[in-house]
């Protein structure tokens, strides 16, 4: 059912309707909290005075802290800073102790100064703690000073000695007085340091071995040979690694010096005995021919080394002398004994064995030198040595003096002394015997002196030192040798014979020389001009062609009798313009091997030009004759067209010309004599003969014979005779 809301009170008593009242008393109620508050109050004041004796203490020791801290400051500044006691050695430190200690407790008073006493006590305390830490430490540090000025003083003592020991290297009483004294300082030493015998030792050898290095050096600047045999004296005094090291960084030197003396002492020994290579025929070929490092003509061929017209390589590989080419004499001394050897094969093959071995080793070097200089050894010398005795030997070689124009007259009568065994003083005094006799106690050969040097190195040295010194030599005798020839041939263009040359211009210029202004004023006294020699134009052209600048310092004066004085200007023009203009030098050179390359396959199918193993040297002179007229040629072509060079049409117009058949007549009283011939060859023909040009039909290339046919049929109005082709070719080739 319903029930209606009833309203209820909920009203309090307000508190203080019921505070209760009563009538006991307390002690807080007669002031007992007043009085705990006095309490507390005394007490507080009390607490107050205490605080602040703290704060002066605190203060008190924070102005000790901050005199301390810059106390300490100084200290590290003194101690480890820019020349401060602790960086200090040897004596430096030792005599500093003292002042640094008084500096030090001076500074602890000043940072001291002008504080309270309480500050002051914290104060001395620390910074007494502080200075006692730093004597500690700068004993210690002069303790150790001590030892290193001691180790100084005493080492710098060692280096005075070793150093005396060097300044008076070359004194031995000396030296070893100073190393004994550096040897008593080092014990010293080791006795201070504190060294066990084994160390003790070692030093020793270390400081004695040092001493003996740096006097071997010094000596070194001096005479590196002396320091070698100091090294090889004193090598028990010496470390391992001392002495290595001296060989290392002294050999080239040493190597250089022992060289340089024996290279002297074999000139020394050559000059003694007069007469170098006397106990071998190849040092008395050597010695008869000369060296040359370029090639020359000679008879035939062109020569280098000593007189030979091949060159042996390293390899033994052969090879013929070329213009342009250059030798060593090594290679040259190759040669040479390649060449005795099979000289003396051929000798032995034509005497006999047995004969041969009775001849004397200078017998046996003349024999072979005949032979070398002939090619062959002369029959009249073989059967000598067959039939006869040394005197019959000897007197067969000297009876070939007067060959070839008494030219080698001095040399066959050289070989016969040494023959003979006696010898005649001739000239310079040169006497085989007397020379064979000493030759024992000279080295007088090169190789052989050489294989007496035990040191491959000191021997390859000594051999390319004698070798340049030779080469200088020659180069010097070379220029004074071609200025005599000049001098000789203006006497002999002034119309002097060679005997009223000055003696000494003629020694100077040479017996070869000598022998060409005879053979050329033989040859002007019976009218006529010298010719030239065809192979030796020929050659002579190649090698201006292919090597100007090098045939620029070829002394004509020397072929002055073999070249005709037109082949003389031209090669003297050539030489100047190798002189003063090498490109033009050049271009001409290309232009004239070009040409020569361009007719060798045409004179190769005419038979002039053969293989080189087939070919002689009447091909050779013959292949010559025909260069030099195609050169001929190309020269009268460039003077009719304003020096223009010719082209390949032009020069093979002229292959052409000069190979056309020719017949050469020579007048007889009843009849003529015929000889067929090409054109190039008409030059040299006799005086007083004729030339007939002698073309076949069939010789004419078909080309040209078709087209020479055409325009003949259309200027005569009819078909032409074979006769009438070939003359209308012969007169198109000869431009007539």
């Amino acid at each position: 059912m319903v029930k209606v809301p009833e309203y209820q009170q909920s009203v309090s008593t307000r508190p203080i309707f019921q505070e209760g009242v009563t009538v006991q008393a307390s002690p807080e109620a007669f002031g007992a909290g007043v009085g705990r508050g006095m309490q507390g109050l005394a007490q507080g004041v009390s607490n107050l005075g205490g605080s602040l004796a703290a704060v002066k203490e605190l203060e008190d020791i924070n102005r000790a802290k901050e005199a301390d801290n810059s106390y300490a400051s100084w200290a590290r500044e003194r101690m480890y800073g820019q020349n401060g006691f602790m960086t200090l050695e040897g004596r430096n430190a030792v005599d500093g102790r003292s002042a640094f200690e008084n500096e030090a407790e001076e500074k602890r008073k000043e940072f001291g100064k002008g504080l309270t006493p309480g500050a002051a006590k914290a104060y001395q305390t620390a910074s007494q703690a502080r200075t006692q830490s730093m004597f500690q430490q700068s004993i210690t540090h002069t303790a150790q000073q001590q030892k290193t000025w001691f180790k100084d003083a005493s080492t710098a003592r060692i280096e005075t000695f070793a150093n005396d020991a060097l300044v008076n290297f070359g004194n031995p009483t000396m030296v070893n007085k100073n190393v004994a004294a550096g040897i008593m300082e080092l014990r010293e030493q080791g006795q201070m340091a504190g060294w066990d015998t084994d160390t003790l030792k070692q030093r020793e050898a270390e400081y004695v071995s040092g001493v003996h290095k740096n006097i071997t050096l010094r000596m070194a600047q001096d005479d590196p040979i002396a320091a070698d045999k100091y090294i090889s004296d004193h090598s028990n005094q010496l470390s391992g690694a001392d002495r290595y090291s001296l060989q290392n960084s002294l050999k080239t030197e040493i190597t250089q010096a022992k060289s340089k003396r024996a290279a002297a002492d074999f000139f020394a020994s050559t000059a003694k005995s007069n007469d170098p290579g006397v106990n071998s025929a190849v040092s008395m070929i050597s010695r008869f021919e000369g060296f040359a490092t370029k090639p020359y003509w000679d008879v035939n061929h062109f020569r280098v080394g000593f007189g030979s017209d091949t060159i042996t390589g390293a390899d033994g590989r052969v090879v013929t002398v070329k213009p342009g080419m250059t030798v060593s004499r090594d290679d040259a001394v190759r040669d040479l004994n390649r060449r005795v050897a099979s000289s003396q094969s051929a000798i032995i093959s034509t005497v006999g064995q047995d004969r041969w071995n009775v001849l004397s080793a200078s017998a046996k070097a003349a024999v072979t030198s005949v032979g070398y200089n002939y090619g062959t050894l002369p029959s009249s010398v073989a059967n000598a040595i067959k039939v006869g005795g040394p005197a019959e030997i000897a007197t067969a070689i000297r009876e070939l003096e007067d060959h070839n124009g008494g030219v080698n007259a001095k040399r066959r009568n050289q070989e016969a002394n040494a023959v003979a065994g006696f010898g005649t003083p001739s000239g310079g005094g040169n006497d085989f015997a007397a020379s064979a006799r000493s030759a024992q106690n000279h080295f007088t050969d090169m190789e052989s002196y050489l294989a007496n040097i035990k040191d491959p190195d000191v021997q390859d040295m000594t051999r390319k030192r004698i070798n340049a010194m030779i080469e200088a030599q020659g180069k010097a005798d070379e220029a004074r040798e071609k200025a005599a020839k000049a001098d000789l041939w203006k006497y002999i263009d002034q119309g002097q014979t060679p005997d009223q040359v000055p003696m000494e211009v003629r020694q100077a210029a040479g017996m070869s020389a000598v022998s060409s202004a005879w053979n050329y004023l033989e040859t002007s006294a019976k009218g006529r001009a010298v010719d030239s020699n065809e192979t030796l134009l020929y050659d002579m052209r190649k090698y201006s062609a292919t090597n100007p600048s090098e045939f620029a310092n070829v002394d004509l004066n020397d072929y002055r009798d073999r070249l005709s004085k037109e082949a003389i200007k031209e090669l003297t023009e050539k030489q100047s313009t190798a002189l003063t203009d090498q490109r033009k030098a050049r271009e001409d050179g290309l232009n004239l091997t070009s040409a020569f390359s361009q007719a060798q396959t045409q004179l190769e199918a005419v038979g002039v030009a053969k293989t080189p193993s087939k070919m002689n040297d009447d091909d050779r002179k013959r292949v010559a004759q025909f260069q030099n007229a195609l050169a001929g040629e190309m020269e009268a072509f460039k003077r009719a067209n304003d020096n223009r060079a010719p082209t390949q049409v032009d020069i093979q117009s002229m292959v052409n010309k000069l190979l056309l058949p020719v017949v050469i007549k020579t007048p007889g009283t009843f009849w003529d004599s015929n000889k067929d011939g090409l054109l190039f060859e008409a030059g040299s023909r006799a005086d007083g003969t004729t030339v007939d040009v002698d073309v076949k039909y069939s010789d004419i290339p078909i080309d040209l014979r078709r087209g020479i046919a055409i325009d003949l049929e259309r200027d005569l109005g009819r078909k032409p005779s074979q006769e009438e082709v070939t003359a209308r070719y012969e007169d198109f080739v000869l431009n007539r």
